[in-house]
């Protein structure tokens, strides 16, 4: 590989609905500020780019990607993005014989952690794993997570915001003594909150009357007696910085001396309840209760905050952050921030800001709706670097067909977390987020070891026929790759896979990559090996490609080749699926891999 070439890097009646996922109760997808893009922009691409950064890539076919790209966006988004358990055209069952179906497993933690670590005879997941899913063990609430990312059959765009919601915006940290009991019932009580559409204050009122987030900040022992707050003022900071983006900036002395410590004392009268967790330390409910706690109004923001418990002083206290002038300011960029663009122009804040402001009522699936099929997010000035996560399950999404795939690990996950140090449910910062995309691309370290995963390991996904506890299965890419003229020639399945795990209408398809994805593709062997056998280790360069007649021939010979994918014979068909899997490792291998930009 020419390593100058990549210097630069790269800056639906209602039933229908209701069986396929689509929510019933959509609100427009524009909003002012956020112009949506023309039919035009709205293509193929434009789809992959929305699915691979709100969606992990997702799972559609390229026929489903296609008639969204027809549609008009503002009808095609509200198909692809929304919060219900199930959206079977963005994540459909695999249809593979003997593959695990989902659609009938609620898409909660609690319930698929059930699920995956039962007896149950639908359930297909390895069973030398079953165990490690349970809430009761050490892995059950980030292996869990992890999963249902991954499977087919659920929505991984709710899972997405899902991870946001836990990890980035209201984080809480598993190494704090937060106990898997309390982890997932604050992500599946957050996540229902969004699905049943409240107004987002009221899901960040969820996340702040959660146990996990009362042992995360130890409020769950504050107590109010005799006018005096025995008190930590932890989360009552958090609260209005990380929930809002409320910093006090303009009144500071008030904010910290007045807004904080009354916060606090609104913060108390908490019992905590065990319902399934073994005992009361992780117990996953709370109770309030008049006891320990200030039996008056209490003012923060220069309002008078009512209630007889916290959880009345809290339901009204959101209504009032959620309107505050710097929350107006600070909330939509810290969303789009983390979810789509590392670096957002002051113009597109502003447009941001706007579209915010236009929702009278906010809520977080309108304007996510409406970003994503904006001609913000279709820009080329938008950059997002993907985290150890994002870029972890892109790859295992779009290189599998099946769960028992993601079941057996087939992609490698297990050991890749570890490896760079980043598991979810335990942000990197704490309450103040997980690994951004920024860190990730900055870390010479983490580009080291993605380089040495997708190049070395003898190749990540050329072992193509697995055992899944003594059944025996083969990769076939025939189940996704389009053939051209019934051939499956070099050339397209070239494009095909790079528009699949790269998605940038070919913008980076350059002159060198298509010839070392030809020469893996018809040969099995690297470009330098193919074009110069006789020297072991040659470069080929770019300027060679242009130049010299003989490479340039050569080139255009390995693309008119075929792939055996259809062959008689099995070894010949597990030759051209090791093939692909080599070009899978190129591309995965390459920059474009590590960010997105827009168009």
């Amino acid at each position: 590989m020419d390593s100058s070439r990549y210097a630069g890097g790269i800056r639906t009646l209602l039933l229908v609905c209701a069986l396929i996922g689509v929510t019933t109760h959509a609100r427009a997808a524009s909003l002012a500020g956020l112009a949506t893009v023309d039919n035009k922009t709205w293509d193929a691409t434009a789809v992959r780019k929305v699915m691979r950064t709100f969606a992990f890539g997702g799972h559609a076919s390229d026929a489903q990607i296609t008639k969204w790209a027809n549609l008009s966006p503002a009808i095609a988004i509200e198909e692809m993005l929304n919060f219900d358990q199930h959206n079977l055209r963005l994540s459909p069952v695999s249809g593979l014989k003997n593959d695990d179906d989902l659609t009938g497993v609620p898409n909660r933690l609690r319930n698929l952690s059930n699920f995956w670590a039962s007896a149950n005879a639908a359930n297909k997941m390895d069973p030398d794993s079953r165990e490690s899913f349970q809430r009761s063990e050490w892995s059950g609430a980030y292996l869990t997570w992890l999963m249902a990312a991954r499977a087919r059959g659920l929505n991984p765009f709710r899972h997405r915001i899902g991870l946001w919601e836990t990890n980035y915006h209201l984080a809480f940290n598993q190494d704090r003594g937060i106990s898997n009991w309390q982890a997932v019932k604050f992500y599946d009580d957050v996540m229902a909150a969004l699905q049943t559409r409240v107004p987002y204050q009221d899901v960040i009122k969820v996340g702040a009357l959660s146990a996990a987030l009362a042992q995360q900040y130890g409020h769950r022992y504050n107590a109010f007696y005799d006018g005096v707050c025995y008190c930590n003022e932890d989360f009552a900071r958090e609260f209005h910085q990380l929930g809002f983006g409320i910093l006090g900036v303009a009144e500071p002395d008030y904010h910290e001396h007045t807004t904080i410590k009354n916060t606090a004392k609104a913060l108390t009268g908490i019992e905590a309840v065990a319902i399934e967790a073994p005992n009361e330390w992780e117990a996953e409910t709370l109770r309030f209760t008049r006891t320990g706690h200030p039996q008056g109004d209490v003012e923060i923001l220069h309002r008078q905050i009512p209630g007889r418990t916290m959880a009345e002083k809290i339901g009204e206290l959101v209504k009032r952050d959620i309107n505050h002038s710097e929350s107006r300011a600070n909330l939509p960029i810290m969303i789009i921030q983390n979810l789509a663009d590392d670096d957002i122009s002051a113009t597109d804040r502003a447009a941001l800001r706007k579209a915010w402001d236009s929702m009278k009522t906010k809520d977080l699936l309108t304007f996510i709706r409406a970003y994503a099929i904006s001609t913000r997010f279709h820009s080329p000035n938008r950059i997002k670097r993907w985290t150890s996560i994002d870029r972890f399950l892109l790859i295992a999404n779009l290189y599998t067909h099946s769960n028992l795939e993601q079941y057996y690990d087939v992609p490698r996950q297990g050991h890749l977390f570890w490896d760079e140090e980043i598991i979810p449910f335990r942000p990197t910062h704490d309450v103040f987020g997980h690994q951004s995309g920024v860190e990730a691309a900055g870390s010479a370290e983490i580009f080291r070891k993605h380089f040495e995963t997708a190049t070395s390991e003898g190749w990540r996904f050329l072992d193509v026929d697995q055992d899944f506890n003594g059944h025996a299965f083969h990769k076939n890419w025939r189940i996704n790759l389009p053939a051209d003229a019934g051939k499956y020639r070099v050339a397209r399945t070239a494009r095909w896979l790079w528009d699949r795990f790269i998605s940038d209408g070919g913008k980076n398809f350059g002159r060198l990559e298509r010839a070392h994805l030809y020469a893996l593709l018809a040969r099995g062997q690297d470009l330098s090996r193919v074009a110069y056998p006789a020297e072991p280790g040659r470069i080929v360069t770019l300027a060679e490609l242009t130049s010299d007649p003989t490479l340039t021939a050569l080139v255009e010979t390995l693309k008119t080749e075929r792939l055996s994918l259809d062959s008689t014979s099995s070894d010949m068909r597990s030759r051209a699926n090791r093939r692909i899997g080599a070009a899978i490792n190129f591309i995965i291998a390459t920059p474009f891999m590590l960010a997105d930009e827009g168009r």
